[in-house]
């Protein structure tokens, strides 16, 4: 869709770049016509940017999306074996339930988590049931130490809005390809 967009050249001075796509506009930082931001920055002529965030402020707000890909992963599932198994807060209580059973684990039919679109179950055994238990705990681990190294890496950048923090996690269930 195209849009009035105006963006700032040197020493403040706006430049009307007319009807231009808005999405490119908006890759490039360029401010749309009625934009807000316009009139309380702009006098007609020259337009005074907004000082930028302080560094912790932006900091803290990279920092609560790392948190969010944290919570991503750790839901992402644990791999037992060649399967799958499930690890949001519901699952972690009934396989918990199971690990602290023992050997009294009754041979069920435990469902896995698959991308696939047809269910895969195999049978739970105790063994099994204190493997997904240790999976989970060593997922939880390295899921979290990721997430702290990032926090680390973005915190010691002067840009921590431009740092990347899509690599280095754990895998999750879709992360491998099946």
């Amino acid at each position: 869709m195209d849009a009035m967009i105006y963006s700032v050249v040197d020493e403040g001075v706006v430049v009307n770049h007319a009807l231009a796509d808005a999405e490119f506009a908006a890759s490039q930082g360029w401010i749309p016509a009625g934009d807000s931001r316009i009139g309380d920055l702009w006098d007609g002529e020259v337009f005074t940017p907004a000082p930028p965030a302080p560094l912790l402020a932006r900091q803290a707000a990279v920092w609560e999306r790392v948190k969010a890909e944290r919570e991503r992963r750790r839901t992402g599932g644990v791999k037992v074996g060649a399967h799958w198994f499930h690890s949001d807060d519901a699952s972690r209580i009934q396989q918990l339930a199971l690990a602290i059973m023992g050997q009294a684990v009754p041979a069920v039919q435990w469902k896995t988590l698959t991308l696939a679109p047809t269910a895969v179950f195999v049978t739970m055994t105790p063994a099994l049931a204190q493997g997904i238990f240790q999976a989970t705990a060593a997922s939880d681990t390295a899921i979290f130490a990721a997430a702290e190294a990032h926090r680390e890496a973005m915190e010691a950048s002067t840009e921590p809005e431009s740092y990347d923090f899509s690599g280095n996690w754990p895998p999750a269930i879709w992360d491998e390809v099946e």
